[in-house]
């Protein structure tokens, strides 16, 4: 009767846990994404604090470089950026006429459908069909000012999530190691569990790490492969297009699917027809499958000791929660919830699911480590 009830208190702990995710997105999301840039910036402002000194001026130049270096990167691609945007409702036109064209045509199959039902008509009544009704009018829309409020509300929204990220990150860098090593103060009364402590902490900076490691080799992979596809298809503008996509990558399987979506678009405006607008859709999708879905997937898991299908699932549960940015934070959460399971005792079953099955070793393997690690001495008194 206790094992049922503890098993009925972690279930209803873990709904908690999932409802509370739920609800506290407008909280949890900021953090997680500002820690996740904090721990990508941190060896730089390290460096920087051995220059500089202090290290409150040093992340703050962290910080200002990289705002700098981002309005850089879009003032540099404005000009492209702005082209292709005045030709956005000219693209909305050309697509909305093309796709009526094909829905006036009308297959044999359908032809001959409609041939039957004026037949069977014709045969109960003697007279055609009446002709269908005319559609109700739809309900006039949302005014000028409605939209314009709720737009200014999205937007101004967007905003101060930003601005919450960015002092988030330079607090974060500024702190240093301060947080850790109240952690290790808080949380370990004696030495060893101090060491726990510690050793816990670095395996989650190593954790993420190598997450951002392989993120960074992966959107490199993706925007070569994106630029030299389309370079070889006649693209234009196919250096933006492989930073985009190199960009976008991030959130995997969303951000390809916006690649592709905007890249078909793109080519039906540039070559006039669907075929060749698919293709060039195909090699985004082709490039996001070869180096996203199987490599990166693939290599976060080996670099974080993972199995993939924990990964994959854990993919699908955090952007159940969260969309988006639940896709983009999933693997790093998993690898800290991994880490922190493996040094309790009452948690490691769930280590154990998540972790990578280690290849057993072979007997010899075994036996000859077993010879080198017995001491000579007892070698020779047993005869060896």
């Amino acid at each position: 009767m206790e094992k049922f009830a503890a098993q009925a208190t972690v279930l209803l702990a873990v709904i908690a846990g999932v409802f509370l995710l739920d609800w506290g997105a407008p909280f949890f999301i900021p953090l997680f994404v500002a820690l996740i840039i904090a721990y990508a910036l941190s060896p730089v402002t390290d460096a920087l604090t051995r220059v500089v000194r202090w290290r409150w001026l040093a992340a703050s130049l962290v910080v200002l470089g990289l705002l700098g270096a981002i309005g850089f990167g879009a003032w540099s691609w404005s000009d492209d950026i702005a082209n292709l945007w005045q030709r956005v409702p000219e693209a909305v036109h050309r697509v909305s006429n093309s796709l009526k064209k094909v829905a006036r045509q009308e297959s044999p199959v359908a032809e001959v459908k409609k041939a039957a039902a004026e037949i069977e008509a014709i045969a109960q009544t003697g007279k055609a069909s009446p002709p269908p009704a005319q559609p109700v009018a739809a309900p006039a829309g949302k005014s000028f000012w409605e939209l314009l409020w709720e737009g200014g509300k999205t937007v101004g929204g967007i905003v101060a999530q930003v601005m919450v990220v960015i002092f988030l990150v330079f607090f974060m860098l500024a702190s240093g190691d301060m947080f850790k090593r109240k952690l290790v103060r808080m949380y370990g009364d004696t030495l060893t569990e101090k060491k726990i402590t510690v050793q816990m902490i670095d395996e989650i900076d190593l954790q993420i790490r190598r997450y951002l490691g392989v993120m960074l080799v992966c959107n490199v992979l993706v925007g070569l492969g994106t630029y030299i596809g389309f370079r070889l298809m006649g693209m234009n503008y196919p250096e933006l297009w492989g930073a985009f996509a190199a960009i976008v990558h991030t959130a995997p399987y969303f951000g390809p699917a916006i690649v592709a979506g905007g890249s078909l678009i793109a080519a039906f405006m540039q070559f006039g027809d669907w075929p060749h607008a698919f293709l060039v859709a195909g090699i985004t999708i082709f490039v996001a499958t070869l180096v996203g879905s199987v490599f990166a997937t693939w290599l976060s898991a080996r670099q974080t000791r993972m199995n993939t299908t924990a990964t994959f699932v854990g993919l699908l549960f955090f952007g159940w929660i969260w969309g988006f940015w639940g896709i983009l934070l999933a693997i790093p959460l998993l690898a800290i919830v991994k880490t922190v399971c493996e040094r309790s005792e009452e948690w490691a079953p769930i280590a154990e699911l998540l972790a990578r099955e280690e290849p057993p070793k072979r007997p010899a393997q075994d036996e000859h480590a077993a010879e080198e690690s017995e001491p000579k001495g007892a070698r020779t008194a047993s005869g060896r």
